[in-house]
């Protein structure tokens, strides 16, 4: 019978103390085999410490897509980008759908609602789509956005309209894999902390083409701004993009990088996304996202 890696042991043990991992060891255990014995023991650690961070309670998230139109920016992952041909034609929300959305969102009680963009929305749109929002939602509940780069001033605009953070990442193979260089990601990221926004994030879209070192990469260059959120989300594979031929992480795989993130970061932040499956739910996600719109 397959026994404990003793290293993965002394790993857990020290990240159950709370005060998190070196590069190295986190780029070790996102090598662990997901079938093995080490696997469940790192994902039951992360688990423990999630109940401990959060008192037993997730959050659920609400995303309100604003548009589904073809994106310049081609990303070979995204349905929308205009590299893969698939989406032709441009499909935004109106205000009443925003309306509708939010007022459903409260009803079922969101914990935050989030509305998301392409990068080739009309920011002066998403400056009045924040309005109508925040006229149905209030203030009691947070509102942040998930679009495109940004200057420090739109940022600003951003919040004076009603903004209090925005998920932004700088994903997998990012300037590669997609049209935006590195720099332009980190650059909206240090502009949203200047305009005292709070940062969601995450690595992803994670594959199966991604090694271990670029996954402790990633998850370190997450690790190092201030977030509210963040954790590992695989990449749903959309059939007919350039990535299609690449497969997509199992339930299983996706719960044990996210255990792993968990471990390496401690109990900040608290929230560790994403819940996608169960499994994912008993291996240190708390957070999920609930989504409609486009």
């Amino acid at each position: 019978m397959q026994q404990l890696t003793q290293r993965v042991v002394d790993l857990v043990d020290k990240a159950l103390e709370g005060n998190g991992l070196e590069f190295e060891e986190m780029e070790y255990l996102y090598g662990v085999d997901p079938l093995s014995r080490d696997s469940y023991l790192i994902r039951w650690a992360a688990h423990q410490m999630s109940l401990a961070a959060t008192d037993g309670k997730a959050e659920i998230h609400a995303q309100i897509g604003l548009n589904g139109s073809p994106c310049a920016k081609n990303c070979k992952f995204c349905s929308f980008a205009v590299c893969n041909g698939l989406v032709n034609k441009k499909v935004e929300l109106s205000e009443d759908d925003v309306k509708y959305y939010c007022d459903e969102y409260v009803e079922a009680g969101a914990n935050l609602i989030l509305m998301l963009s392409t990068a080739s929305y009309r920011f002066e749109k998403l400056l009045r789509m924040v309005e109508v929002a925040r006229g149905v939602i209030g203030y009691d509940i947070p509102l942040l956005i998930n679009t495109g780069d940004m200057t420090l001033e739109q940022a600003l605009q951003l919040k004076a309209a009603g903004i209090v953070g925005a998920y932004h990442a700088v994903r997998m193979r990012e300037g590669i894999d997609t049209s935006i260089p590195l720099e332009t990601r980190l650059a909206t990221i240090e502009n949203l902390q200047k305009a005292g926004l709070s940062i969601s994030t995450c690595v992803e879209p994670v594959g199966p083409e991604h090694t271990p070192h670029e996954l402790a990469e990633a998850s370190w260059r997450c690790m190092s701004y201030p977030s509210n959120s963040a954790g590992v989300g695989r990449r749903i594979t959309v059939p007919g993009t350039q990535v299609d031929g690449r497969g997509q992480l199992s339930d299983l795989q996706a719960s044990l990088l996210l255990a792993v993130y968990g471990l390496t970061t401690g109990f900040k932040p608290a929230l560790n996304c994403s819940v996608s499956s169960p499994l994912s739910a008993t291996s240190g996600g708390n957070l999920c996202w609930a989504e409609v719109g486009t």
